[in-house]
């Protein structure tokens, strides 16, 4: 079979071609996936039946979305600062129930307001979901007077957790209007009810600094990990008893980089400095200890170890981790033998994404599951770009 029609787009004829699509994608990902997150898979595929969709994405070629930027829904309620400032040091995660890219950031002297973005595969559209709270100066509260989480610088720390159906942010760093200013209490978001809580969880453990801080949830059992800045060490969240595991050992965490787990070989890796030293870390999810310095076993085209908060995520057909820093190439690196292969675009490709913001990308490029895409926020007043990884 040819590599286009292996990983030919799922069409929104019937239910029956995702179907098949789910079972194509789990069987390659090397390893059977909890029930939780076939069935997920499967009720995102089927849900394309009804949605617009997108064009067949050749292996290897970048897509731009047309009119797609978030500029068209942007709030025009005063906020102080710039609303391309949501992007400042901030990240996104993706709800893979509804097949939305979920933004929210800004904060310091950059933004201040608190609006949550999605930009839906099936619409191919953004929403505005909540509207900016009324900003003050408060220098010691995490969030505003009624009651919504405080802008923020928000890393590579949001992440969506699909068996609870919320978006999490796992504390904050340089909450608005301070850049100094942090919080290790979460706050939770309900995309359905358009509504924001805080303090019910369990607060983020000490150790380490909130800026820079990463959270990702591992698919396999629904846990997140988190790593915070500086020097600290990884723990793990279980959302169902509100409980908080350590036992990892201290590493040293620069502050731009971006992290994804490998849910198979059970690997939390880390990558990207924003300096001329490399970094990439690599902790192991069920055997507590320290971190694995990844420079000295990675090897091949290393140079985005240096990048300034790259775009990072993992493709599970493949077994692969990809990684993106501006224009067209990725960087596809295999956990097998830890060496790293720069990917040009395939022949034929006719558009490819600006280079990243000046404040680095962290998880504004994510893998979709169910249409084996990644899709890459580069910037407000950017359209937002889908990307089919080629056969390996």
């Amino acid at each position: 079979m040819p590599a286009s029609a292996r990983y030919q787009q799922v069409h929104p004829d019937s239910c029956t071609s995702p179907v098949r699509a789910a079972t194509s994608v789990t069987s390659r990902a090397n390893g059977s996936l909890p029930a939780w997150c076939c069935a997920m898979l499967l009720s995102a595929l089927c849900a394309s039946a009804a949605s617009v969709a997108l064009p067949d994405i050749p292996p290897g070629h970048w897509y731009e979305i047309p009119a797609s930027n978030l500029r068209e829904v942007a709030s025009r309620a005063p906020v102080d600062g710039s609303v391309s400032k949501i992007t400042a040091w901030s990240s996104a995660a993706f709800d893979p129930h509804a097949r939305r890219l979920l933004v929210w950031g800004g904060g310091h002297a950059d933004y201040s307001g608190n609006e949550v973005y999605a930009f839906d595969l099936g619409s191919l559209r953004w929403e505005r979901l909540t509207d900016p709270s009324a900003a003050d100066r408060e220098r010691t509260a995490d969030s505003y007077a009624d009651g919504k989480p405080r802008s923020r610088h928000s890393y590579d720390y949001v992440e969506f957790l699909p068996t609870q159906n919320r978006l999490l942010s796992f504390g904050g760093a340089a909450l608005y209007p301070y850049g100094n200013a942090s919080t290790r209490r979460i706050s939770e978001f309900d995309p359905e009810a358009r509504s924001w809580v805080t303090g019910r969880r369990a607060d983020v453990p000490a150790g380490g600094n909130m800026i820079g801080a990463h959270a990702r949830v591992d698919m396999m059992t629904g846990d997140v990990f988190f790593v915070a800045g500086q020097r600290a060490a990884l723990a793990r969240y279980s959302p169902g008893d509100d409980r908080w595991r350590d036992g990892w050992g201290k590493a040293y965490v620069r502050v731009h980089a971006t992290a994804a787990i490998d849910p198979k070989r059970r690997s939390f890796v880390l990558i990207g400095s924003g300096t001329d030293s490399p970094q990439a870390l690599k902790w192991h999810l069920d055997r507590p200890g320290n971190a694995v310095d990844l420079r000295k076993l990675t090897t091949g085209d290393k140079e985005i170890e240096t990048a300034y908060a790259p775009g990072f995520d993992f493709h599970l057909p493949s077994g692969r981790f990809v990684a993106w820093a501006g224009g067209g190439e990725v960087y596809v690196l295999d956990p097998d033998g830890w060496r790293w292969t720069r990917r040009a675009p395939a022949p034929g490709n006719i558009t490819v994404p600006a280079a990243q913001l000046s404040t680095g990308t962290y998880g504004r490029f994510r893998y979709v599951p169910g249409l084996d895409l990644f899709v890459l926020m580069n910037g407000v007043d950017r359209n937002v770009f889908v990307y089919r990884l080629a056969p390996l």
